[in-house]
This record gives structure tokens, C-alpha cells and sequence, in this order.
């Protein structure tokens, strides 16, 4: 009787737990979660690119989804990019590559602050990941800061985009569980335009100073609608040697009534390929009565300018520090002056001033022949002299040196030292004739 009492206890106790496990069975309030969203065994590979060009083009990358459970999954992909940059919504670009046509097709964003920060997040699907296999979604990330022609202005450079990756179920009746994220962080660089090889110093009304303005694109992103700037006085002379060597003097480009111009190299809309550099020399000339002490240079680049020209740097725009340079007048010619002269005790024949002799000695070409003069004592002879050619002419002084008439060609005094060597020469055979008439 004690073990049959027992029993019935026991069976007590079973009953009520065999009606609650055939009523959830028969669809009560409490249901089974799917069998799938515990065994999910999706696995999420990022390959983001290392940089973006800021204002640039957009740049490939992929995500690859692996799905190691026995039946396929529809999944999509929720992509989050976050950066410190501005409140522009135009910043950011996501797309993902059509399997269908393989074109680009845009990702719709949706942007919100967030603890100061700008937040971007696009959902790219319905991507099928059969069983046991993987699934590379092919993605393109830039951040264009704007449009064509109508670049949004940069009021500073954000240095990396944190970029977050998710993979969610396509039904939410089927969420991914456990949850499958990334994230990367991407640096953001930027096509550049800076100066080389400036000279420190230009005459005003002189030679123009010759340097190069060198365009880079460090960054994987392509750029396009590009424009070179030299900007510096209106007033300046800026031109920009061409391929074949010739040189084309440049128009400034000037905003109101400012003294800056803004010289335009490439003119608008060239390109620059990922990791390209183009190389422009220039000169720049300043006229004469230039009053300025110091000339600044410096050098930008637009992406996507606006349409219209008005001086004004616009769209997004990169600056170099740039160069002073210091303008100087041109020198003033001063005249020639002669050294101070030396004078000798030798006497003229005629009792007249002393012969000028230049101080030193310049070994000069050697003299055309000159005329005697005629045998008589007078101090009025002329002489005559040969012309110099651009020579320099010498004679013999009376202490042996040569005189010289200098780089110049001073006549006055191979006038005055042949005229003293000849008239000498003629006082001395009249002497000498008078003599042997005596005898």
C-alpha cells in the first residue's frame, strides 16, 4: 500500500508538466525562436582602402560574407561612416557595384550629428550567401565634399573616416545572431599645390625670377575639375613655360578692388590620376617702381570650382603656405670717375704745362704708325692720331712706364704723350743742325 500511495504522488507531479509542453507545442503564447538565428555561422572579412582623397573621387573596396551553415541566407549590410568633418551632407559618398549590370549604383545616406561628430549610414542588399559558400560585396567609399561645380568649402580637414560594418538579417523575423560587425579606420589625404625653388630676392624692372609649382595627388582617389593657382600682386608678370619650351603670359584674375591676382596655370577642369604629380615653371617679372618690400607667393587648388570667374578662391580648395619675396629697385648707373692723375717735372718745349701721366702701367696693343713732324721748334704741330680700333694705345713716358688710355679709349692723354715724344724729338735735330752750321 506505501508503494502504490507513492505512485500516485509522483504521477501528480508529471501530469501538469506534460499538458504545459503539449500546449506550447500546440501554439500557445510562448513560440520556439527558428533554428537558424541560433546557428548562424556567418563570418564578415573587411578590405578597406588605407586613404580617401578629400574632394576626390571614390575609391574600391570589398566586404566578403561567409555563411558556413547548411542552408543559404539573405543578409544585408548596414555601413556606418563616421567623421569629425563639418555638417555638410554632401561630404560623404558610399555605393555598392550592380551584379546585374555591374554599374555603380548610389547608396542612399542618412546623416545626423552625433557627440559632435558627422554620421553617415547607408544599408546595402538583399544579398544571397548560398550555403557553405561566401559572398564578396563589391563598395566604393569617397568623400567628394560637394558636387560637380560646387564644391563645398573646407573649413578644415578631417584625418580619418572610422568606417563600421555590419551584417543583418534581411527579415528581422531572422536576425543575425550572434552579431557579425567590423571596424576600420580610413585616412582622408588631399591633392596638393605648393612652390619650389623660389628665389629670395627680385629687382623691380630687372630679370624675372624663375621657380616651379608642383601639383601632387598622394591619395588612391582620382581627382577631376581641378584648377592651378599662382597667386600674388596684380601688377605682377606671370608666365608659364608650355611642352615645347615657349613661354604664355598669364591674365590675373582679380576680385573687386584688391592688389591680389589670382593667375590661373592649367586653366579649369584638368585632372590628376591616383598618386600623379604634373610640374609647372613659371616666371614672374615685377615693374619697374614696384614699391612693395615684400611679394608673397603662394599657390592653390580648386575642386570643383563654380562656374564664373570672380578672383575669389572657391569651391574646395587647398593652400600652400607659399614664399615672400623681397623686391629690390635696380641699381642706379653711377658715372665713370678717372683715378687721379700724376704729373711729371718733364717740361713741354715751349716752356708750356707739364705732360699729364697716367699712374700705372696696362700694356696696351701696339700703335699704328705716326707721322714725323717737320723739323721746326713749334709747339702748335699737329699731330696726327691713328684711331685705336677699341684698343688701347701706348706710349713711352719719360720715366719708361707705359700710359695708358684705359678700357675707355682716353685720347687727352695719347694726345698729350705722343705730342711731348715728338716735339722733343724735333727740338733736338735743330739743335743738332745749328751746331754743324757753326763748325
Amino acid at each position: 500500500m506505501r508503494q502504490i500511495n507513492r505512485a500516485l504522488r509522483q504521477a501528480r507531479v508529471v501530469v501538469p508538466v506534460v499538458v504545459l509542453t503539449a500546449g506550447l507545442v500546440a501554439g500557445g503564447a510562448m513560440t520556439a525562436a527558428p533554428a537558424v538565428a541560433a546557428t548562424a555561422p556567418l563570418t564578415l572579412t573587411v578590405q578597406p582602402p588605407s586613404s580617401i582623397g578629400a574632394a576626390g573621387g571614390p575609391v574600391e573596396f570589398t566586404e566578403t560574407i561567409s555563411n558556413q551553415d547548411k542552408e543559404g541566407r539573405a543578409v544585408a549590410l548596414r555601413l556606418t561612416a563616421e567623421t569629425s568633418f563639418g555638417s555638410s551632407p554632401e561630404f560623404m559618398s558610399l555605393e555598392w557595384q550592380n551584379e546585374l549590370n555591374g554599374q555603380w549604383d548610389a547608396l542612399p545616406l542618412t546623416y545626423h550629428a552625433e557627440g559632435g561628430k558627422a554620421v553617415f549610414e547607408a544599408v546595402a542588399g538583399k544579398i544571397i550567401v548560398p550555403a557553405g559558400e561566401s559572398k564578396e560585396v563589391h563598395l566604393r567609399i569617397g568623400a567628394p565634399m560637394g558636387t560637380p561645380h560646387d564644391g563645398t568649402p573646407n573649413r578644415g580637414l578631417t584625418p580619418t573616416v572610422n568606417l563600421r560594418s555590419e551584417v543583418k538579417g534581411w527579415w528581422q523575423a531572422y536576425p543575425v545572431e550572434p552579431a557579425v560587425q567590423d571596424s576600420r579606420e580610413i585616412k582622408v589625404g588631399a591633392v596638393s599645390n605648393s612652390l619650389s625653388g623660389v628665389p629670395a630676392k627680385a629687382v623691380a624692372g630687372g630679370e624675372p625670377i624663375e621657380f616651379d609649382v608642383v601639383l601632387k595627388n598622394p591619395t588612391p582617389s582620382a581627382y577631376t575639375n581641378l584648377d592651378s593657382l599662382l597667386i600674388t600682386d596684380k601688377r605682377a608678370k606671370v608666365e608659364v613655360r608650355g611642352a615645347d619650351g615657349s613661354w604664355t603670359a598669364l591674365t590675373p584674375v582679380v576680385f573687386l578692388d584688391s592688389s591680389t591676382g589670382s593667375f590661373h596655370l592649367d586653366g579649369h577642369d584638368f585632372s590628376a590620376g591616383p598618386g600623379g604629380t604634373d610640374t609647372k615653371h613659371v616666371r614672374v617679372g615685377y615693374a619697374a617702381g614696384t614699391t612693395t618690400d615684400l611679394a608673397h607667393l603662394q599657390s592653390c587648388v580648386t575642386v570643383n570650382e563654380p562656374a564664373g570667374d570672380n578672383g575669389q578662391v572657391r569651391g574646395t580648395y587647398f593652400c600652400s603656405p607659399g614664399a615672400d619675396v623681397e623686391i629690390t629697385a635696380a641699381p642706379t648707373a653711377q658715372p665713370t670717375t678717372p683715378a687721379p692723375a700724376k704729373t711729371s717735372a718733364a717740361s713741354h718745349p715751349d716752356g708750356g704745362a707739364p705732360v699729364v701721366k697716367p699712374a700705372g702701367q696696362i700694356t696696351a696693343a701696339p700703335a699704328a704708325p705716326v707721322t714725323q713732324p717737320t723739323a721746326t721748334a713749334s709747339a702748335t704741330t699737329d699731330v696726327p692720331v691713328p684711331a685705336t680700333g677699341g684698343g688701347a694705345v701706348a706710349a713711352a713716358a719719360p720715366d719708361g712706364r707705359l700710359a695708358s688710355t684705359g678700357a675707355d679709349g682716353d685720347r687727352t692723354g695719347l694726345i698729350s704723350g705722343v705730342a711731348a715724344l715728338l716735339l722733343g724729338a724735333g727740338v733736338a735735330t735743330v739743335a743738332l743742325f745749328r751746331r754743324r752750321r757753326a763748325n
